[in-house]
């Protein structure tokens, strides 16, 4: 089981989301998804430059490192211009309950309990999975968390996928 970060570009994101769990799908089964929140990255709080973000829960046979593969073959990197691409960023959080730290890869993710929105999108997806190093569940870590500033609710994740 694992537990997966999506972020993408507001504009156009619905649709790329919807891509992007399906491939999921073909690899594993979408267990649980928690709402999606819109993140804006300027203090205007412009949707263009805002970015939708959401948690999957994914039980898959893969192994730790081909669901990395997974998950780092569905990125894409946005480029300036008229010709821009969309971002989409795919950020394996958990796998099970593993303890790795590599260059390549660092599990449970670090910034996973540092970023309000992402530790809360988690605990939607999965709170009572308990953090292995700071042997506390994800709701219980989420409830002492700051709270996300620049972010609002914007759909319901169940939304993007059919169960």
């Amino acid at each position: 089981m694992a537990l997966i970060y999506l972020t993408l570009d507001l504009v156009g994101g619905v649709d790329k989301s919807k891509k992007l769990l399906e491939k999921l799908s073909e690899c594993g089964e979408i267990v649980a998804i928690s709402s999606v929140y819109k993140r804006y990255l300027t203090e205007e709080r412009q949707d263009l430059s805002a970015r939708m973000e959401f948690v999957v829960r994914f039980e898959t046979p893969l192994s730790v490192d081909q669901c990395l593969h997974l998950v780092l073959s569905q990125c894409e990197q946005g480029a300036p211009g008229l010709l821009q691409r969309s971002h989409a960023e795919l950020t394996l959080l958990t796998f099970d309950d593993m303890i790795v730290m590599s260059p390549r890869l660092t599990l449970p993710y670090p910034q996973m309990h540092q970023d309000p929105m992402i530790i809360r999108c988690a605990a939607e997806a999965w709170g009572a999975y308990e953090h292995p190093i700071y042997q506390k569940s994800l709701s219980e870590i989420a409830k002492s968390a700051q709270p996300a500033r620049q972010a609002e609710f914007y759909i319901q994740g169940k939304s993007l996928v059919d169960f």
